[in-house]
């Protein structure tokens, strides 16, 4: 095999052994190195495609190497290799970039598996780069989400779809955890259609309560109930010739559920209080954070209306499966804070950038922007946001989304990161909410799922 590995280890009988393992398996150039302060002149002076490195070592140790060469190289996987086997040495690699934390001396197979990861891992994010280098150069596409940040391929396809669905008239279902962006996916839709110029309309569905339901989506005539004054119109017709956009279309209740079909067949709303019907031309944009096939499977969501909205399907990554995004998104939000509370906050530092990239984010990229507003409040002028400084981002958090052996479900994890927030919060539903980025009311529903465990 063609890749280039170098094996960084001050014991010169352990590399050598290493090397004729990798040799044997068909990896014909191994550098071996005794010496980490000799690494940075052979990264520049060789192709190197793999590392795997010691951790004490007399001249310099591993994570004061790493910390070193992987702002340059961050494009080199790094396996670390150490006799020791210490649970915060490994989470203070993996901060620093490392591929994967290994215990000597090394099953052989487990070894060979991780390096083939690793470099198997490389080449797809090169890849990654000419896929994104041939999209960017695409003039129409760049222009049309040039107020979308992001480098990620997900995303890439996302805005695929919302090109294909935005020229037709089909019905869309946007479905994603609370604060992917939704609203921000179904506007675009609306932009690029032929309605643009026409109302884009946004409804929660949470916010309204069951009473006032028909009041405020399809309007009412005057005198039509006690405190009926004048005629209204809904936002059915508000968004005619235009867009309605359903958020939180999954916490309708299913009494409701109905009436919201019958507008969407016949293109036709009744205002409380008369039988004259309203004849519509309006395009229907939903979006959900629950698992709608799931609910109908239940009986809390009628087949017929998930359907009807399931014309078109567009699914949001969470910020955690975007990749570098959660930087690229901290640092553009840094500066909008900057502006909002007149701060001069100049970045993030190595280990705030690292503790960013594997936290959770259960409330998405809103939950993002709270912690970075509330961070540059808090800010000096002219500093970097460290660690420390970034509120919510715990070790124990840390440890529980990276240990691979105490790895726990994606509810667990939300679940025990909403106690811990209402905890800091004395039990304020509102604070919470505002922290975690969803609406009290689904907050609340979280809430009394997580105490029926």
């Amino acid at each position: 095999m063609k890749e280039s590995i170098l094996l960084i280890d001050d014991e010169l009988t352990y590399l050598e052994l290493l090397k004729s393992i990798l040799e044997n398996e068909g990896y014909s150039n191994v550098i071996t190195e005794s010496n980490p302060l000799n690494v940075p002149h052979i990264l520049k002076t060789q192709k190197i495609d793999l590392i795997l490195l010691d951790i004490y070592m007399p001249q310099m140790n591993g994570i004061q190497l790493l910390e070193k060469i992987s702002p340059e190289y961050p494009n080199i996987p790094v396996i670390i290799v150490t006799a020791v086997d210490d649970k915060d040495i490994a989470l203070e690699a993996i901060k620093f970039g490392a591929y994967e934390f290994i215990i000597k001396p090394p099953d052989t197979d487990r070894l060979l598996l991780t390096i083939r990861r690793a470099i198997g891992y490389k080449l797809l994010e090169k890849e990654r780069d000419i896929l994104r280098a041939e999209y960017i150069s695409d003039k129409t596409k760049e222009d049309n989400f040039k107020d979308i940040i992001t480098s990620s391929d997900t995303m890439y396809k996302v805005f695929n779809l919302v090109e294909i669905f935005a020229p037709t008239n089909e019905t869309i279902l946007i479905v994603g955890e609370t604060g992917t962006g939704k609203d921000l996916i179904a506007k675009k839709i609306h932009d690029l259609s032929p309605r643009n110029e026409n109302p884009f309309v946004a409804v929660n569905l949470a916010s309204i309560s069951t009473t006032l339901f028909e009041s405020e989506l399809f309007g009412h005539v005057k005198g039509s109930f006690t405190g009926a004054d004048t005629d209204k119109m809904g936002y059915f017709e508000s968004a005619n010739k235009g867009t309605i956009f359903l958020d939180e279309i999954g916490e309708l209740p299913k009494e409701l559920q109905g009436k919201l079909l019958r507008a969407i067949q016949y293109n036709e709303i009744f205002r409380i209080g008369t039988s004259q019907p309203i004849k519509l031309d309006i395009r229907i944009i939903a979006a959900t954070n629950r698992d709608l096939a799931d609910d109908v499977n239940k009986g809390n969501f009628r087949a017929d209306l998930y359907y009807r909205l399931n014309r078109g399907h567009i699914s949001l990554p969470p910020l955690r499966k975007r990749g570098n995004d959660v930087i690229l998104l901290a640092n553009y939000l840094i500066k909008i804070a900057n502006a909002k509370y007149n701060k001069n906050v100049i970045g993030l530092t190595r280990e705030a950038i690292a503790q960013l990239r594997h936290y959770f984010f259960p409330g998405n990229i809103r939950e993002l922007e709270n912690i970075i507003f509330n961070s540059v409040v808090q800010s000096i002028d002219n500093e970097r946001l460290t660690s420390v400084d970034i509120p919510l981002l715990s070790e124990q958090d840390e440890k529980i989304l990276i240990d691979s052996e105490i790895m726990i479900s994606l509810d667990e994890a939300e679940g025990k990161h909403i106690i811990n927030v209402m905890s800091m919060v004395n039990n304020n539903v509102r604070k919470a909410a505002a922290v975690l980025g969803v609406s009290e009311r689904t907050l609340q529903r979280k809430i009394k799922k997580i105490k029926e465990k």
